[in-house]
């Protein structure tokens, strides 16, 4: 009888423990377009570069793909949505607060937001919740990601980090 009482015991402070819950958010604008049309497709970089990104993240686990619906953004989630056997979920790039509102509520999953030059730094900030990129990015820059980690549990922490993927663009 002590013996199960001492399991007893042990599994309640155990259940009690949080472990800490995080998810990551990886944050790109679509590769390079064929021209500046309103709805352009990929460009043979830009291909390149989405194919690029998914060999990247193929052993991140990421669990859902975003992505506003131009061709240019799908294009650049495709291949990596494909590899991971994923829908990629539409989210307007002209309501972006509670698009990110909506992100924060995902707890323990890795995410990829696929946006564009003047709407991937508010999804990045608003994720981050600080105001770290401070200017949208230049409408010849490709290469950019970013990743913000969010820990809930048991102490809320956030992380930001900045890289660049695939070949140098700017």
């Amino acid at each position: 009888m002590k013996n199960y009482l001492y399991l007893l015991l042990c599994l309640l402070f155990l259940s009690a423990c949080e472990r800490p819950v995080q998810s990551t958010y990886y944050i790109v604008r679509h590769g390079e377009k064929v021209d500046d049309s309103s709805d352009p497709a990929l460009s043979a970089a830009g291909q390149e570069r989405a194919e690029t990104l998914k060999k990247l993240l193929a052993d991140k686990k990421i669990s859902a793909v975003y992505s506003t619906k131009y061709i240019r953004t799908t294009s650049t989630a495709k291949p990596l949505a494909d590899a991971m056997q994923l829908s990629i979920q539409n989210y307007d790039p002209r309501n972006q607060k509670p698009f990110v509102e909506e992100l924060k509520k995902i707890e323990g999953k890795n995410i990829l937001v696929v946006g564009h030059s003047n709407t991937i730094r508010h999804i990045a900030n608003g994720l981050y919740e600080k105001d770290t990129l401070t200017k949208d990015l230049p409408e010849t820059d490709f290469d950019n990601l970013y990743i913000v980690k969010r820990q809930s549990a048991p102490k809320k922490k956030l992380k930001f980090e900045a890289k660049t993927y695939g070949k140098e663009t700017h």
